[in-house]
């Protein structure tokens, strides 16, 4: 069932891609199921809409699983990914 909530999510969002609801409930379908590599770029797209958004902050830490360090996170990297985001 899980399977085809996502696909469903998934369309869902592809027809409204500026909710950011839609986007942080796949995301965090998505990070339940174990794919948080694909949760990142929903939760990156509801970050840069709603930078506070503790409940994205929170689903971003487990996708990633666990927060990294201050020194080994690529901060320029981070922000390239979010400048290619739609």
């Amino acid at each position: 069932m899980t399977d085809a909530l996502i696909v469903s999510m998934r369309r869902a969002v592809e027809a409204a891609p500026d909710d950011v609801v839609l986007r942080l409930h796949l995301a965090e379908l998505l990070v339940g199921a174990g794919r948080g590599d694909d949760a990142v770029t929903h939760l990156g797209v509801v970050l840069a809409a709603e930078p506070r958004n503790s409940k994205a902050h929170d689903l971003m830490t487990r996708a990633v699983g666990g927060a990294p360090s201050h020194a080994e996170f690529d901060w320029q990297e981070a922000e390239n990914d979010l400048r290619a985001l739609p």
